[in-house]
């Protein structure tokens, strides 16, 4: 079994392999280690990764990047809207039948339409091809990385892709989990486990979002205590404000509209993005020089990193909220881990020291950290390799209620997930019902949740039947977050009273996922009406018995059918199958 794990990004992704001497990231065919995250088509063949990326400006309109940004959303979606807004795309964007998400492309001779699941499954077949070149052996199971604030939508949607792109995902992992998996499996100086655990803040900024983390460690454990991001926010949005002012001053200097050609505007945003990496690491007076940039005109500029801050000002404001949250649900702080392409910008360095009083640490690869760090959690789900005994307990970013029709006259809910309660985690829920009923799972606080719908699904419990006697019978429902994040109703089962000797029957579906550890809840009465009790490791505690001379019982498992506002079949309808435009182009 080959042991990898991807950091799949929007601008560029990364391969971790597991070899005999330890953890490390493979090259491509070109010998580089980061592979852009580009998909190019032409009239006879495709190209992805560095061969797409050369293609962006020559092949424009065929050529996608930045589609992670796409995955799981609809058209309509605001932050889709916003995304082709401040970030138009050269490539054409289109609504889908079903209201999501079209990208297309000409291709030998015919205008194709993709989904965004669909071209990160070619993205990750180049992916796979690299890793089996490098293991020289097939490569099926993997870790995927995603970000912490990914919801239950964009979750499905890339298993989904891993699985159009013949990959068995172990697990996606959060951005945040694998850095500080990277961070801990190797300290050997962390304290016991009856210790106070070392509390270490993780500031990852990538090319177009921040994730920031607060971690509590203890020898072999991890334990993720908040997590906080903004998916509108990254290194791209400081090249955009260098953007944005060499687009006036272009206007201005040489009465040229650079919005109007998208090559020149390519260009300068290449361009752009070279000069802030330039003034991250020299304070002085930096030159920008295009020659042949529009209508055969050269043009030069200049930038220095004061005028640069004060141009993003309105950024580094947002990162200071974003600190400062973060902050304040974890006081005690032992170090502040950087990791991310964008955190060598010296003004949020800068900021990380002011807000967090402690001097940012680059013990990481600041590229490479997420790779790796999915491979240590392959590697430690694989048979095949022997790995220090290390527990990883994550988080689930936003808070779930469960809704249902229960009592006589109002619907009721509960909160079943809080905020940070950890995962993976089963609940078992009790109702008393006479006939079928449905559950509605959604997220508690839409205002925190960066996607337009906070519905998770929908989910009929079918089959109910009254007691024996008339009264409402015993529905025990089974709810789990898993290892991926992804929230669904696993069983149903009614119970029903016997008057026998006493023999218990079971006929539960199991769940043979490893469950959290931890104590019970305690019973919640809902609505006066439905006795509730939850228990995380998915067992009655009811404290019923069935020796004899006591009621016996016995359970029946009910048809469960749902609606879940994102369908695995979502990205293959507005195709012509699963593997549409995939097997012709080679997938």
């Amino acid at each position: 079994m080959s042991v990898v794990g991807v950091d799949v990004g929007s601008l560029t992704c990364f391969i971790g392999v597991a070899r005999t001497g330890g953890i490390e990231t493979i090259a491509n065919e070109y010998s580089d280690r980061c592979t852009p995250a580009y998909v190019s088509m032409s009239e006879k063949t495709r190209a992805i990764g560095v061969s797409a990326k050369n293609q962006c400006i020559t092949n424009l309109k065929n050529t996608f990047s930045c589609f992670k940004r796409f995955i799981g959303r609809q058209f309509d979606d605001p932050l889709v809207q916003k995304e082709l807004t401040d970030y138009p795309k050269p490539y054409t964007v289109a609504p889908s039948p079903s209201g999501g998400i079209l990208l297309q492309a000409r291709y030998m001779g015919e205008v194709h339409s993709f989904t965004p699941e669909q071209i990160t499954a070619m993205l990750l077949t180049k992916i796979k091809e690299t890793a089996e070149n490098n293991l020289k052996t097939k490569v099926v199971d993997v870790v995927v990385s995603v970000p912490t604030f990914f919801t239950d939508v964009e979750r499905r949607a890339m298993m989904d892709s891993c699985l159009i792109g013949g990959l068995n995902c172990l697990k996606l992992m959060n951005d945040s989990t694998a850095v500080s998996l990277a961070y801990g499996i190797y300290k050997q100086d962390l304290p016991a486990e009856n210790e106070k655990p070392r509390n270490v803040i993780f500031v990852d900024i990538g090319y177009s979002t921040t994730q920031v983390a607060a971690v509590a460690f203890n020898k072999g454990k991890l334990k993720m205590l908040a997590v906080e991001s903004d998916p509108c926010l990254g290194g791209r949005d400081f090249d955009k404000v260098l953007v944005d002012y060499f687009v006036d001053d272009f206007r201005t200097r040489y009465k040229l509209d650079v919005r109007s050609n998208s090559k020149a505007y390519m260009r300068l945003t290449q361009e752009c993005e070279k000069l802030k990496k330039l003034m991250s690491a020299n304070s002085t007076t930096i030159p920008l020089n295009i020659e042949c940039f529009m209508n055969d005109k050269d043009v030069t500029g200049k930038m220095d990193r004061v005028k640069f801050e004060e141009l993003s000002e309105g950024l580094i404001e947002k990162a200071r909220t974003l600190f400062t949250k973060l902050k304040n649900e974890c006081k005690d702080v032992y170090s502040v881990e950087i990791v991310g392409g964008s955190s060598r910008i010296p003004s949020l360095k800068n900021m990380v020291t002011e807000i967090f009083g402690k001097e940012p640490s680059t013990t990481l690869n600041a590229d490479e950290a997420v790779a790796r760090g999915c491979a240590l959690q392959c590697a430690i789900l694989s048979p095949t390799f022997r790995v220090r005994d290390f527990s990883i307990v994550d988080t689930q970013p936003y808070p779930i209620t469960l809704c249902w029709q229960g009592g006589v006259e109002n619907d009721s809910s509960l909160e079943v997930f809080p905020r940070f309660h950890q995962i993976p985690f089963s609940k078992m829920l009790t109702f008393y019902r006479k006939e079928p009923f449905q559950l509605e799972a959604r997220y508690t606080s839409p205002e925190i949740v960066p996607h337009k719908d906070s519905l998770i699904g929908c989910f009929n419990i079918q089959k109910v039947t009254p007691a024996a006697n008339g009264e409402s019978a015993k529905v025990k429902v089974k709810v789990r977050v898993n290892s991926h994040g992804i929230f669904s109703v696993m069983s149903a089962t009614q119970t029903e009273q016997l008057e026998d000797d006493g023999k218990e029957e079971e006929n539960m579906d199991v769940d043979t996922e490893k469950k959290a550890d931890a104590t019970p809840t305690a019973e919640a009465q809902v609505n006066g009406e439905t006795p509730m009790q939850t228990d995380q490791t998915g067992e009655n505690k009811t404290g019923e018995k069935s020796e004899g001379g006591e009621d016996a019982k016995k359970e029946e498992v009910l048809y469960l059918s749902y609606y879940l506002s994102y369908l695995h079949q979502t990205c293959m309808d507005d195709a012509s199958g699963p593997t549409y435009g995939l097997e012709r182009l080679g997938c």
